[in-house]
């Protein structure tokens, strides 16, 4: 019989009472598909009934704070997009190898682990709040420092602490965002993370082109991150805390007073007080299933766990052992290898930060439209990586000509528009549905730590693999790892647009 209450196909089978049920019927896998649908119309039902799916949101107030907590993610989107244009001017002034340069690439990846694990202690003890400030501080401490270091040993130095900064906002901003933005908005603001990262890059980008053959123009280019770095800490004072940081550490009425500012003017006084209920609800009732987090013991070793915990973590490293990161990180030394002017080549990585910003804002407007969903942009974009990095390297195997400078051109925006519509936003999304409840945040850090491990194996030997294979070498090894990431998607990440969390298990 079809459920008209709802609109949705749910199907319920009526067996005659003398007939036996055939063989499967009713039971096994199609008795969980039955329940399966079944809870399906039941989330439907309540959501259409949810007052926190149908109040009118006080967006100016929401974005506001969203946008100030995004700000901590543009901070590592500048420092991707900044450095690029530097490596060459300060190979020049320092003398530099490509080791150093892979050195000093590579180890704000690798203490951005660090500023990942304080993160989480910072949030929980002294609020969400305090964590992005002070994460703008080390930040604007770290980029004038760098800009006055005269030795390859004092930016080491500079660029690991600022990397703590980075680590720190990577975290704390999509944990703000999940904790104030309602509910039916949550995945697209959740989303703002990774978008605010891709318009850190390009704004990089153009800042280092207007900076370059400039009077110390690569002291200009790190001592820029300074003013997002300042721009974030005022931002950040003018912030409200968390409501669920209030409400854990016993301060309700400041929380309500939060959770109140979202509700728009025009709503009665009855929705107001309707929505405060519900979220500071909803907030105790995650509170509480959160002191029954899994251990890290059960984390590995719970059978429920096995498949989430694989497919998770392999896919937060394959998002980025495909290469990503050395295309940002040097997509001007590489088309230098082409014989590409270094101001064209600036010019073409602002390109290259757009084509990126723009996929990226493609799939947040339709990642939940059922049809489209998680899978479509994630595997089209996974199949575009593959033919752009092929196109890569048979560019850099027929030698450095103007023809094969513009396959090259070519095949690098291919890729990271590949890259924006598919890994690079859905990556996170697909971590946070994956995992059930008590698994979940220990799920998500898990995958920080081995996405940030392959972001840094690949930055650190990307200029190594140039010299020991050549640069279509590398470039054919990388699409072959695009090829066996598309096959892993293909057949392991499921679409759970539209399913509650953690449900990846009966999909």
């Amino acid at each position: 019989t079809r459920d008209e209450r709802l609109g949705l196909r749910c199907t319920t089978v009526q067996m005659p009472t003398d007939v036996e049920p055939a063989a499967g019927l009713l039971l096994g896998d199609d008795d969980e598909k039955l329940d399966t649908d079944q809870e399906l119309c039941d989330e439907e039902y309540e959501s259409k009934n949810d007052i926190l799916m149908t109040f009118r949101i006080q967006r100016t107030y929401l974005l506001r704070c969203v946008v100030t907590a995004a700000m901590g993610s543009l901070l590592l989107g500048y420092d991707l997009g900044i450095i690029s244009g530097a490596l060459i001017p300060l190979r020049e002034d320092l003398d530099l190898n490509h080791v150093q340069l892979q050195m000093l690439t590579s180890c704000i990846i690798f203490t951005s682990i660090i500023g990942s694990v304080i993160a989480g202690v910072v949030a929980d003890w002294f609020g969400r709040k305090i964590g992005l400030t002070m994460a703008a501080t080390i930040f604007l401490a770290g980029s004038v420092a760098m800009a006055v270091s005269n030795t390859f040993e004092e930016l080491i130095v500079w660029r690991c602490i600022t990397g703590i900064a980075v680590g720190m906002g990577l975290v704390i901003c999509p944990i703000f965002c999940a904790e104030l933005a309602p509910k039916r908005e949550r995945g697209a603001l959740t989303s703002f993370n990774e978008l605010f990262i891709n318009v850190g890059i390009p704004l990089a980008y153009i800042v280092g082109l207007s900076l370059r053959n400039q009077p110390n123009d690569w002291r200009w280019m790190l001592g820029s991150g300074a003013i997002p770095a300042i721009f974030l800490f005022g931002m950040a004072l003018l912030l409200p805390e968390s409501p669920a940081w209030m409400i854990k550490h016993g301060h309700l009425e400041k929380a309500k007073a939060t959770i109140s500012n979202l509700v728009d003017t025009t709503e009665s006084e009855e929705t107001r007080e309707k929505v405060v209920r519900k979220m500071v609800k909803e907030i105790k009732e995650d509170m509480s299933i959160a002191k029954n987090m899994a251990t890290w013991s059960e984390m590995f070793h719970s059978k429920s766990n096995r498949r989430p915990l694989f497919v998770g973590l392999s896919f937060a490293a394959g998002q980025q052992l495909i290469g990503t990161d050395s295309l940002i990180f040097y997509s001007v030394i590489a088309l230098t290898h082409f014989g590409v002017q270094e101001s064209t080549a600036l010019q073409i990585t602002v390109v290259m930060g757009l084509l990126k910003l723009a996929f990226t804002l493609l799939t947040t407007f339709i990642v939940d439209m059922r049809s489209f969903g998680r899978r479509v942009p994630l595997l089209v974009g996974a199949t575009v990586c593959v033919l752009g990095m092929l196109i890569m390297s048979i560019s850099s195997f027929v030698g450095y000509s103007t023809h094969s400078a513009s396959g090259f051109i070519t095949g690098m925006l291919i890729f990271i528009s590949g890259f924006g519509l598919g890994y690079g936003p859905l990556c996170w999304l697909i971590l946070a549905e994956i995992f059930q409840g008590p698994f979940r945040s220990k799920g998500l850090s898990l995958g920080s730590v081995v996405n940030r491990l392959s972001s840094f194996l690949v930055v650190a030997t990307y200029l190594s693999m140039i010299h020991a294979i050549s640069l279509g070498g590398t470039f054919l090894f990388y699409t072959f790892v695009c090829l066996g990431v598309l096959a892993f998607s293909a057949v392991f990440i499921p679409d759970l647009t539209g399913r509650k969390l953690g449900s990846y298990h009966s999909s």
